[in-house]
């Protein structure tokens, strides 16, 4: 029996004025792999990959699903969205 290699992905992007778009990605079965290429395929149009999520899914975010005015977003604070830092006192809880 032949094996696909291939999967199907959504990967979420996000573009230097904070941008969040989405696209059907068609890639390797092993994750980092398809990281790596998604990540590439981001990086050749100005967009960082945030998330990879197996399966073609839609994506909603506050702008698609509600009326939202222009804001020209290149004024605000560039960051790294990895660069999470929480206190001592803060509490996360999994429900």
């Amino acid at each position: 029996m032949l094996e696909n290699k291939e999967m199907i992905y959504t990967a979420i992007f996000q573009n230097q004025s904070g941008k969040l778009t989405r696209s059907r990605y068609t890639g390797v079965i092993d994750r980092r792999e398809a990281w790596h290429a998604a990540a590439n395929m981001g990086e050749s149009s100005g967009e960082c990959l945030l998330a990879l999520v197996p399966g073609d899914h839609p994506v909603y975010t506050y702008e698609n699903t509600f009326q939202v005015n222009k804001i020209d977003r290149t004024n605000m604070k560039a960051h790294d969205v990895f660069e999470v830092i929480h206190g001592p006192n803060d509490v996360f809880e999994m429900t």
